[in-house]
């Protein structure tokens, strides 16, 4: 929001968490996290089923781990015996690494993995690991914009402190919270971090040693508690063609390849490892704010995905105001906007008007009558009568008009709304918001 607002764009948060309306009228885009109107649903229910991802990633010729789907413990271990030890468990359609486990290397091992992936999705993955780092690729309107290495929650021992004190004292730093808009996300004590504890011998109660570092989770997203650490300038152009060849397959316009490799400054094709997932609405705080590196302005690039240079965002504004004729010099204005073609949203004290057809009755002159007629979809010029009570309640329901015109001031309404002189009268009507090479109408 701040970027759009850095370039002038009008930005609105539509829901208390995550959706942005941007521009006006039929120049507007939304945003939903990182996903946007250019997102194709098609490839988004691609990207969330990981069998099918796999399987295009690999007719394309891209690095992707083999697989076989089960839906059973047996299935399961006679899926590792075919892929060769060690594999990986996972649901079929899970997010955010909750039911993965990975690095199996024993029946008993993969027995307990399809539990775990079982308890996310009725069908589950079964394919091979891969060794090395995990790394995040964001690619946004196919290009590679940001890179992030992912570790593991984790914490560094003191040699006095037990496990739980020091998960207590990783939660009490500001930076982490709940959700994609934290920077880093809180360390949950659940059953994924008691296997991990138990697989190292350890409970919440023991005493790491000094300097030793404990991993309480085995994959590294960060709604899991993973920090990460900036590498854009690091990677292989390779590795960088090869997470743009994935976003094209799955047809996402802005993306998160998930690929594992012992070292991203070398390509995989002599490294080993590959991509394990191809994710759509990427979360941007790993690249916006990395735990360690160069953060990265992964706003600006959405926004010129979304509104390209010389790109228009913003409908043209005609407001009137003024004592008397404000409603009749809209409706004139509107008659002869819409007559020369286009599409007109009006605002006046007799309705909200889309060309002919009134969408709203009674006296509409106010702020909340303009918002939502710049929020229509269908409108190329906004009329907006702006009368004084509604400047006075909340303002004008616009940052800035292409023309403003005040028609007259009078003593028609004085005495309301603390207004008792012409002087009163003219300073609330005349509110300053025609942008610069616009044109102010005084009458």
């Amino acid at each position: 929001m701040h970027e759009a607002e850095r370039r002038n764009i009008p930005v609105h948060r539509l829901n208390e968490t995550s959706l942005v309306l941007f521009d006006q009228g039929i120049y507007q885009k939304r945003i939903w996290a990182s996903s946007s109107d250019l997102t194709l649903q098609i490839a988004t229910d691609i990207a969330a089923d990981k069998d099918l991802t796999k399987l295009l990633l690999q007719r394309a010729n891209l690095p992707a781990p083999q697989g076989e789907l089960v839906h059973s413990a047996d299935q399961a271990v006679a899926a590792a015996e075919r892929l060769g030890y060690p594999v990986v468990t996972k649901p079929l359609d899970g997010n955010h690494g909750r039911g993965v486990t990975i690095d199996l290397n024993k029946p008993d091992e993969v027995c307990c993995g399809f539990d775990q992936a079982q308890e996310h999705s009725g069908t589950v993955i079964v394919e091979q690991h891969f060794k090395g780092q995990d790394h995040r690729i964001l690619v946004i309107g196919g290009e590679v914009l940001a890179l992030a290495e992912r570790v593991p929650a984790h914490m560094i021992g003191d040699g006095q402190s037990t496990i739980s004190a020091l998960i207590d004292q990783i939660n009490s730093d500001p930076k982490r919270g709940e959700g994609q808009s934290s920077v880093l996300t809180r360390i949950e004590i659940d059953d994924a971090l008691m296997r991990c504890l138990q697989q190292l011998g350890m409970t919440l109660q023991s005493v790491p040693q000094p300097n030793q570092t404990v991993f309480l989770r085995q994959t590294a997203n960060l709604s899991t508690g993973g920090t990460a650490m900036d590498r854009t300038d690091e990677i292989h152009p390779e590795n960088a063609l090869i997470a743009r060849r994935a976003v094209r397959v799955i047809g996402l316009d802005i993306a998160g390849i998930d690929v594992i490799s012992p070292n991203i400054r070398e390509p995989v094709s002599q490294t080993g490892g590959g991509i394990i997932a191809v994710n759509a609405g990427p979360g941007f705080p790993m690249h916006r704010e990395p735990f360690q590196g160069r953060p990265r302005n992964v706003a600006r690039p959405v926004l010129e995905l979304l509104f390209p240079p010389g790109s228009n965002s913003r409908v043209p504004i005609f407001a009137i105001t003024g004592t008397i004729g404000k409603s009749t010099t809209c409706r004139m204005l509107g008659h002869i906007l819409q007559h020369a073609g286009a599409t007109v949203g009006l605002t006046s004290t007799t309705g909200i008007y889309l060309n002919d057809d009134r969408i709203g009755s009674g006296d509409c002159s106010g702020p909340q009558s303009a918002r939502l007629v710049l929020r229509e979809p269908s409108v190329e010029m906004a009329v907006l009568e702006c009368a004084r009570g509604g400047i006075l309640r909340e303002g004008l329901g616009f940052d800035e008009c292409d023309v403003g015109a005040v028609l007259n001031v009078s003593e028609d309404h004085m005495g309301l709304c603390g207004l008792t002189t012409i002087e009163d009268l003219a300073a609330a009507k005349s509110v300053e918001t025609v942008r610069r090479g616009g044109w102010s109408v005084l009458n």
